[in-house]
């Protein structure tokens, strides 16, 4: 048996990535339930939501397959399971004894993106209220601390503040710093030096004034704030200058801390004054933040009078305590699991007397601590051992775990030669240095080849000294070439199936280190065709989506809101071409509405406006913007699953404030406050099933594993400059530091430790990365010589990295592990995916339409472009199905339908999924756009009556199942020139996807599905009509594979009919 399920010890585990942290908490809670404890005497921690569900799930798993009997038991009560988050519990024990912690035992949690507009209403009432109370006690301290800022006092002021604000609950309970006072020995010694006072009259001014002071720093200060070497001429006969300098700046230092922490101090009152204020708000609301969930529970334990009856409460109830990702812990939730255990490790109590061992189970990774911005403390790993060993002696078992389950020898090797150099720690560092262990490689490998050892890749672009958003913009389409060149061609070894495929889109993911350039790879994989998700992303509001949706409800509110209109006009919703709103502001009226009514070609687009704004009286303004999405057909523009959502969030937000009770114009306040949140996180994608790949920051990665990885700007240097305000923890005390003086700060060991600790946070972020990967790690950037603290300074200490004429070197030997550079990889792209590669799609780059969107605000850029008018000068984009002048009008269902049947069929044909899961994935695919369930039930009978159909008639087995030499959903752009047949006098650029391909005895098969019902009568003016979409397609197959060898034709999925189109 390992000794970790011996439940007679307290144990902490440390276990590396990919060693399989969460089975070894759930294999000790089977332990625990095997020798008779019962499930509700066992509290499991994690730290979301998801990671409580999935670990709920797997303990049952393993049951089921293992323990049938104790499965059958726990099944019944598995309502009883008590597996949850930190969070979770602290509000169980809120509601359990909220006398006792004085809150509303109904409490609800209030939103963050509300809590912060509440708290910003509040810091207003305060700071801008000062001038109507000047007989308030708080008015002089803050009229003084404003005024010693200057002008920019009050924003000074501000930013502090909610810098705490963000900092709560920690800097609430910070203490502050006292610097010693200037000793008077060094005051007297400077009045005193030879040759000082005669050289300025006011001399001794200097030591009694403040103001006299800083008007002679330039004495003996230089720029930089440094002590002067070479004498000011008013200075220069004095004794020993360098030393008197040197000392008035020991003086300088003195004074400096003592004012800045007098300054603290009455920034911590005002501080406290608002969230009094705040607090006192919520309590009348009946609400908690997030924040307070933690912090109110470690205040019930630690200070409330009754915290032994409340500690009873709960050891009466546990008797063992598990905590996953440990290593994620702050001070205020190991405070609080330490109270809950204090008895337990005594070796005293009831539970002792009655024979029950009560026992901690600690895992987690000090390496994957990556939450230093939160409050997590790596610290508590350490200390946490060193107490329970303590404490507990040889009841206390400590374990390392060596082996990893989830990645190929080259990715376990290049982790093993690299992190040793950057995590470095000792024995007598301080907690907080990361120290390294090597992994040892415990993957599945039977069926692997010993050249598949796996891969890693650096690919390194040239530094051409260019602005930075070109040289992301050549990364960004760098990757997706790489891409390109994986998908299909690249094997990987399926851990599930235990056997090789080739890769997919579904198996690769890019890991960003920071949001600042997501747009730069969103725009390279979507204009390379490559299907992409963007996971856990922020800037919600900032969306183009959400710019248009907020844009009309301000014009609802306001129809003379000329900006707002105007940005509707431009968007999807309308998509009103610049001259026609142009001409039309030259009309008759009082505001672009009431223009829009009267000229001609804008009279249509001006009686929608009116519809909408009757209706205001009737309906929701939540379903008004679904009425204004339909019936413009607003929808179709937006078919990224990302986009799609956005707008689902954005109806949801605002119906969410209308149950509450908020008028229009309260709706319009809202989005003016969230204007600039740029942290609010865009909507959540189902991405479970999606050939697509994941974008998201090596954060949100964390816990995942991934195929493939890439790991995008590696040259992009750390920000470790340090702001004036710092909260910071030593020894388990928090402090607020208060320093403006960057030249002090520079000297400070607390700022200075921070800097390290940042340092040693980034190391650990590259770790997280680089762990993620299974079989492939690609880490991409522009090569820098000089730069520092970055990943590729990382990769120069761990590798020996270096730049020698026009190659790479490096002083490791690694199988698997490589370096290319941008003219290495531009002709292997070349030679292996243009041309002669039947699996190769030609990416042509379309020129941007940016002229045209001057002045036009959220739509200036972004995924309109496409459906944008050409200049003369430039192609003509279009999409092919725009081109198609048909339009069938049977309802919104039937668009739907449209939709969920092209992805089952390409899900089908890729082999994503098989045939058993088409119902699952067809509910799935239709949850975002039908709520009734019996709408869903129809379509769903739809759907699986078409399929039956196409079995009948055999065209299911002929297309739609996987065939040899085919594609599906293939994407592709293809340029035509002008062409008086056509009637085009420029170059045209079509884009589109082709829903399948098959290649039989050298004929290119081009197959288009039509959803919509057809009658018989309607079949050859369909062909007819749909003759030039399918020529573009004929013409795109003829120009990607060399072929003119191509027929095309129309499937009618509804009626079960294949048609050729001549």
């Amino acid at each position: 048996m390992n000794n970790y399920l011996d439940i007679t010890k307290s144990v902490i585990i440390s276990s590396p990535a990919g060693s399989g942290k969460t089975e070894k908490l759930a294999r000790r809670y089977i332990s625990l339930l095997k020798n008779g404890v019962e499930a509700e005497r066992i509290l499991a921690i994690t730290f979301t939501d998801k990671a409580a569900a999935e670990m709920k799930q797997r303990i049952l798993r393993i049951l089921k397959d293992e323990e049938t009997e104790l499965f059958s038991k726990l099944i019944e009560r598995v309502s009883l399971m008590r597996v949850t988050t930190i969070h979770s519990f602290c509000g169980t024990l809120l509601r359990r004894f909220s006398f006792e912690a004085e809150i509303d035992p109904n409490y609800r949690i209030e939103e963050a993106l509300n809590s912060r507009i509440a708290w910003e209403e509040i810091i207003y009432e305060i700071l801008m209220g000062i001038g109507s109370r000047k007989k308030d006690d708080d008015y002089n301290l803050i009229l003084q601390t404003i005024s010693e800022k200057g002008f920019k006092g009050l924003a000074d002021l501000k930013g502090i503040i909610n810098y705490l604000y963000e900092k709560r609950p920690f800097s609430i309970e910070a203490e502050l710093v006292c610097p010693l006072p200037v000793p008077a020995s060094l005051i007297e010694e400077l009045k005193n030096w030879p040759g000082a006072g005669t050289a300025s009259e006011d001399y001794d001014k200097v030591f009694e004034d403040s103001g006299r002071l800083a008007m002679s720093e330039e004495y003996f200060l230089t720029g930089s704030k440094e002590p002067r070497k070479r004498p000011h001429a008013s200075f220069k006969n004095i004794t020993d200058y360098q030393g008197w300098a040197l000392k008035m700046y020991l003086y300088w230092t003195g004074r400096k801390l003592e004012e800045h922490s007098e300054r603290a101090q009455r920034i911590k009152s005002i501080f406290m004054k608002c969230n009094e204020t705040y607090r006192n708000k919520k309590r009348l609301g009946g609400i908690l933040d997030f924040s307070d969930l933690e912090y109110l529970a470690y205040k019930l334990l630690m200070e409330n009078p009754e915290w032994a009856n409340i500690l009873y409460a709960f050891d009466e109830k546990t008797d063992h305590i598990l905590v996953d990702e440990f290593q994620d812990t702050n001070n205020f939730q190991w405070a609080i699991i330490d109270s809950l255990t204090e008895e337990w490790r005594s070796g005293l109590g009831a539970k002792r007397e009655e024979g029950i061992k009560p026992t901690i189970f600690l895992v987690g990774d000090g390496k994957q601590s990556i939450y230093l911005f939160r409050g997590a403390n790596v610290e508590l790993f350490s200390r946490a051992k060193e107490k329970l060993n303590a404490w507990l002696g040889k009841e206390f078992y400590y374990e390392e775990v060596k082996e990893n389950f989830r990645s190929l020898p080259a990715i376990i090797n290049f982790t093993n030669h690299v992190f040793p150099k950057l995590m470095d720690a000792r024995e007598d560092s301080p907690f907080w240095k990361t120290g390294y262990s090597r992994l040892d490689f415990a993957r599945f490998t039977e069926g692997l080849e010993p050249s598949q050892s796996g891969k890693v890749e650096l690919l390194l672009l040239e530094n051409k000294e260019e602005p930075i958003s070109q040289t992301k913009k050549s990364e960004a389409e760098l990757i997706a070439k790489r891409i390109q060149c994986l998908i299909n061609s690249h094997v990987i070894f399926d851990r599930k199936t235990k056997a090789q495929r080739t890769c997919k889109y579904i198996d690769l993911a890019v890991l960003l280190r920071k949001r600042t350039h997501l747009k730069k790879y969103e725009e390279a994989l979507r204009h390379y065709g490559i299907p992409f998700v963007a996971v856990k992303g922020i800037g919600f509001y900032q969306e183009p989506e959400t710019a248009m949706l907020r844009a009309l409800v301000y014009f609802l509110s306001n129809p003379k809101d000329d900006y707002s209109l105007y940005v509707l006009l431009k968007s999807p919703l309308f998509l009103l071409d610049e001259a026609v709103i142009i001409k039309a502001m030259r009309t008759e009226g009082d505001c672009l509405f009431s223009k829009l009514m009267t000229a001609d070609e804008t009279k249509a687009t001006g009686a929608s406006l009116q519809e909408l704004l009757s209706q205001l009286p009737h309906l929701p303004v939540a379903e008004l913007i679904e009425t204004a999405l339909s019936k413009t057909g607003a929808w179709k523009y937006f078919h990224e699953p990302q986009r799609r959502a956005n707008i689902k969030k954005f109806i949801r937000i605002i119906e969410e404030l209308e149950a509450d009770g908020r008028s229009l114009i309260k709706l319009r306040d809202f989005l003016q406050h969230t204007y600039d949140k740029d942290d609010e996180p865009k909507a959540n994608v189902n991405t479970e099933g999606m050939d697509a790949v994941k974008i998201m920051t090596i954060h949100a990665s964390k816990g995942l594993e991934f195929p493939v990885v890439f790991v995008p700007g590696i040259e992009e240097e750390f920000k470790l400059k340090t702001a004036d305000s710092l909260v910071s923890e030593k020894n388990g005390r928090l402090f607020f530091i208060y320093e403006p003086e960057s030249a002090i700060r520079k000297q400070d060991a607390d700022f200075m430790e921070h800097l390290e600790k940042e340092i040693e946070e980034q190391k650990r972020l590259f770790y997280v990365a680089v762990t993620r990967a299974e079989d492939a790690l690609f880490l991409t950037g522009c090569w820098n010589e000089t730069g520092n603290h970055s990943f590729l300074m990382f990769l120069k200490q761990g590798l020996g990295l270096c730049r020698d004429n026009d190659s790479y070197q490096m002083n490791a030997q690694i199988e698997g592990l490589s370096v290319m550079s941008e003219e290495e990889f531009t002709a292997l792209y070349k030679k292996e995916y243009a041309g002669e590669n039947i699996k190769s799609i030609k990416a042509l780059k379309y020129q941007s339409v940016k002229e045209l969107r001057k002045g036009m605000g959220a739509y200036a850029t972004g995924p309109f472009d496409t459906y944008t008018a050409s200049t003369p000068e430039s192609p003509g984009w279009m999409q092919v199905a725009d081109a198609v002048t048909v339009k069938r009008r049977h309802g919104k269902d039937w668009l739907i339908l449209g939709d969920v049947i092209h992805r089952i069929f390409e899900g089908i044909s890729k082999k994503l999924f098989t045939e058993s899961n088409i119902r699952r994935m067809a509910e799935q695919l239709l949850m975002p756009d039908v709520i009734l369930k019996e709408q869903q039930k129809s379509l769903l009978s739809v759907i699986e009556g078409d399929i039956a159909l196409l079995k009948q008639k055999g065209i299911w087995q002929d297309i739609i199942m996987p065939q040899k030499n085919s594609f599906a959903e293939l994407p592709f752009v293809l340029e035509l020139s002008p062409n008086a047949e056509r009637q085009t006098l420029k170059t045209v650029v079509y884009s589109g996807r082709i829903d399948r391909i098959i290649v039989k005895d050298g004929c290119y098969n081009v197959y288009d599905y039509k959803t919509f019902p057809v009658k018989e009568n309607e079949i050859d003016y369909l062909l007819k009509e749909y003759s030039f979409q399918l020529g573009i397609y004929k013409k795109a197959v003829s120009q990607i594979f060399g072929t003119k060898n191509v027929k095309s034709f129309i499937v009618f999925t509804h009626i079960g009919e294949v048609k050729e189109v001549c």
